[in-house]
């Protein structure tokens, strides 16, 4: 096929990340940008005064020159615009969670697979160069058999009003350890607390416990009332372990030669049995580069080549089931809910 033509809907603070990486991809044209507020599309217009801007997105869903429609919108209105672009028959990227509702996700999933459409959901960070260089030897099995992942976001705002912080933080890190583990979430628990907003119960911490079929457990840790600005991953590996943290600049991947050896356990003595071992510590060296732009050219890719993107839409409505399950659990008091 020729270019694809895209149009951003969502020109926001991060809407115009996404103007910004499709205007600049050789292989798309970037041909309209949608948004409600007057001062997102002045911004556009500002820095790229040839492409078109329209308050309605309908405008340019109804096109039949446009492809492909970016959805960088607030949450609760990705199910109406990603359906109405899918109808008028253009492929489409929706900003994460893919929806709020899981019957709407699904909805999305069939409506593009009918229609041999290529859906994908923004999950940026598995295409970050560290999760890829994690998921390889994870994959290999350098660290052994994955045992168990914990993660850490949480920072001093930007306090949100009409999510919590599970919702807000939280996909990043389900998303990352969905794809490393590579086995069914089958129950997840979740406990938190509100401090600020709490006649809206609008919770600032939370903590998340997903349970998958192949044994693995995986927690996390989200927050926006915090002292650090922590967005880090620990994974304990039978043979070694793996830290990877976003906050440094250079050196975000960490490999340890440390474990515990119990295979000469002897029952009647099993303290005495364990060999622990503590080796050297691996900073391998990883060519970043933007994810944003990485996850822009592989959607394009999908589109021009009929490939499924990593990040498709049943990867997003994966993520989607385990957040609604976490949300259950929150206001069930940490009851573990079946996914």
């Amino acid at each position: 096929m020729n270019k694809p033509k895209v149009v951003v809907i969502g020109s926001g603070s991060w809407g115009f990340n996404h103007v910004r990486t499709f205007y600049a991809l050789p292989d798309c044209e970037l041909v309209g940008v949608s948004d409600l507020v007057e001062k997102n599309l002045e911004r556009v217009k500002k820095q790229f005064p040839e492409i078109p801007v329209e308050k309605d997105y309908q405008k340019f869903i109804k096109n039949p020159e446009v492809d492909v429609v970016v959805i960088a919108t607030s949450a609760e209105t990705h199910f109406q615009i990603a359906k109405d672009a899918l109808l008028n028959g253009k492929h489409c990227m929706v900003e994460k969670p893919i929806t709020l509702d899981i019957n709407e996700a699904e909805e999305l999933v069939n409506l593009a697979k009918e229609r041999n459409l290529t859906l994908m959901v923004g999950h940026l960070l598995l295409y970050h160069s560290a999760v890829e260089y994690l998921k390889k030897i994870v994959d290999k099995k350098s660290i052994g058999d994955m045992l168990y992942i914990y993660s850490q976001r949480v920072n001093l705002g930007k306090v949100r009003s009409k999510e919590n912080a599970l919702w807000s933080f939280a996909p990043h890190d389900i998303s990352i350890m969905l794809h490393l583990i590579n086995s069914n979430a089958v129950k997840v628990s979740a406990t938190g607390q509100t401090f600020l907003q709490k006649r809206k119960g609008i919770y600032d911490v939370v903590f998340f416990t997903i349970y998958f079929k192949n044994g693995v457990i995986a927690t996390g840790q989200v927050s926006w009332l915090d002292p650090h600005k922590i967005r880090k991953f620990t994974i304990v590996g039978s043979k070694k372990m793996v830290t990877f943290d976003d906050m440094e600049m250079r050196e975000k991947i960490r490999i340890y030669d440390k474990g515990v050896d119990a295979s000469n356990v002897q029952y009647d003595s099993f303290a005495e049995s364990l060999i622990l071992h503590d080796g050297d510590i691996k900073i391998p060296k990883i060519n970043l580069s933007e994810p944003l732009k990485k996850e822009a050219n592989h959607f394009i890719d999908c589109i021009i080549n009929h490939k499924t993107p990593l990040s498709d839409g049943q990867n997003g409505l994966d993520v989607l089931k385990v957040l609604v399950g976490a949300q259950k659990s929150l206001e069930q008091n940490g009851q573990p809910i079946e996914i």
